[in-house]
Parts: C-alpha cells; structure tokens; sequence
C-alpha cells in the first residue's frame, strides 16, 4: 500500500498521513479491554516500529511524560534514525500544577530536552512539542520563544510545538504564532476544531496533528468495556459502530474513525496509538479509503460537545 505524505505546515518537514502514537510502548493505557490494554515487550515494541517504518510511516510521536517509551524508540531507531521524523515533548507543570518562571523555566526545558535526546539516541527532534499547553504556559511565551529560537540555532531541534485539549486554547495560541504545529484532539465525537481551529491554522501555515482519533478506545468495540457511569458513551459509540455496518463498505470502526479525520484537509497527520503489528495492519487501509459524502454527512452528525464524554480526563477511569 502506497503511504501518503504531506508537508507538515511551515517546517518543510514531510511526514505521512497516519503517524505512529508511542504512549503504549512507555506505559499501559487506554480502556482496559481484553487483549487491547498492558504496554507490549521490549522486544515486541522494538519490532512494532521496524514494521511501522517498513509500511512508509515515518512520523513518529513521543514524550517525556510516556514512561518508558522514549527509551524503547531510541533502541528502536538505531541505525533508522533517518527513516523517522521523530517528534518528543517537554512538561511543564510543576506537581503543584505550576509552571517555573524565568531562568528556572528555562533551566527545565533544556534538562528536559538533553533527556530526551539521550534515551532516543539522537543529536536532534524534528518536532519538540510543549505538553499539555494551557493558559500559564501562554503567559510565558515570549520566554519560551527565546528558548524554541535557541534550541533550533544549535541544530537540537528543527520546529516547535505544543499540544493542546479543546479549542479555545489553541485559537489563542496561533493568534500568538508561538507553534509551528499543534497537536489537537479530533474525532468523529469531537469535531469542535472544524469550526475555528482548523482554518485559523491553515490561514497561518501551522502543521496539524490530529490525536484521539479513537478517543482512547471509544469509537471501536473497547467501548463496550467502558463501566457503567459511561453508559451514554456506550450507545453513543454503538450508534457510530452501526453507522459504519450499515454503510456496508466493509470497514472497521477504527478504520473509519481515522478515515474521518483523514478527511479534514487541513489536518496534516494523524496520530494513532498502535501496541501491536495486527493494529497496524488493520489501521493501514484507512489510508485509501474515501468515506463516501452520504457517510460522512451520517458521522458529522454524531458530534458531541459534552465536555463529560469527550474529554478522558473526565471518565474517572
């Protein structure tokens, strides 16, 4: 199968419509399913990325925060590492929920970079990526900047950017043009972006990476594993399911899930967290599927703005 690539805003940098989400390589996560939960081996998640790189896909999402996953990449990246554009992610927040100020700030996103260039065995990150962005960290941007303009001089980084949840955070954020891309939250649940983001985005040539496209598992069958608080979500998502069977293209969930953000012109990549290589394969067809207009008419109309049931922060799970 032919890997699409597309020029991720600003940086130049071409990168591959699916890219690869590495947090279940570091940690377990997700919606504790049955032989879809519990991070794979070392040697599994080394394998996963060599398949991953031999199926096109060269963009490649890490953090800090991932537990073990930067580590488990840079074993895997060795001798490869001209085959990925490899982006990291620095935290900010202090336990407290604080963000140091001045020299200190500085102080940790260098620590937090020289880290994270050590476990992933490489001089430089194309993308290195502030997470979980909020209004604190906006605050400081000029600051962080100056930071992003002297990491990129010495050749540690070649963009900047920053993850972010909702919408009102990342209209803020290119109104600043702090970021060379965003990565946000897009799903067929969660299409909040599509109303200001997304072009604002375009208007300024900002790369867009798309996460939560599954929304942690929501729109497959792991949301029938969801409990019982989380019972709209549940028929919410079997509504989704039986739209996709019933438009009889053969699809699976994910597929059509990832197909749908694929959709979006604007979104430059879109991120997926896959823990083994059946994952891969299954999400790969995605890839050449256009959803035709009566479908995705049918999916645009499964959006939900209930904060309680797109946001996992909130499931209490």
């Amino acid at each position: 199968m032919d890997m699409q690539y597309r020029t991720l805003g600003r940086t130049n940098l071409s990168v591959s419509a699916l890219a690869l989400g590495t947090v279940e390589l570091g940690m377990d996560y997700g919606i504790a399913a049955p032989g879809h939960f519990a991070r794979p081996s070392e040697n599994t998640a080394i394998a996963l990325v060599h398949a991953t790189l031999g199926a096109g896909i060269n963009f490649i999402d890490t953090a800090r925060a991932y537990g073990e996953s930067e580590e488990v990449l840079g074993k895997a990246l060795r001798g490869r590492r001209d085959q990925a554009v490899l982006a990291t992610k620095v935290t900010l927040h202090q336990p407290d929920g604080s963000v140091p100020p001045g020299p200190a700030l500085k102080q940790q996103m260098l620590d937090s970079l020289h880290t994270s260039l050590g476990y992933l065995q490489t001089d430089f990150v194309d993308l290195w990526q502030i997470h979980n962005v909020d209004a604190t960290i906006l605050e400081r941007r000029v600051e962080i900047q100056d930071i992003f303009d002297d990491t990129r001089r010495s050749g540690k980084i070649r963009a900047s950017g920053g993850s972010f949840y909702g919408a009102e955070l990342p209209t803020q954020a290119l109104g600043y043009d702090l970021f060379d891309v965003i990565q946000v939250t897009y799903s067929v649940f969660d299409q909040r972006l599509s109303d200001h983001v997304l072009p604002l985005a375009l208007a300024h040539n900002v790369g867009v990476m798309a996460r939560s496209v599954l929304l942690k598992g929501a729109l497959t069958e792991r949301a029938d594993h969801l409990p019982d608080h989380l019972e709209a979500l549940r028929s919410l998502s079997c509504s989704y399911r039986r739209a996709v069977a019933d438009a009889g293209l053969g699809l699976t969930a994910a597929q059509a899930a990832i197909a749908f953000a694929l959709a979006q012109p604007q979104i430059s990549s879109v991120l997926v967290g896959i823990r083994s290589q059946a994952e891969l394969a299954e999400n790969l067809p995605a890839l050449s599927t256009a959803l035709p207009p009566d479908l995705l008419h049918a999916l645009a109309a499964l959006r939900v703005d209930d904060e309680r049931m797109i946001n996992p922060g909130l499931w209490g799970i």
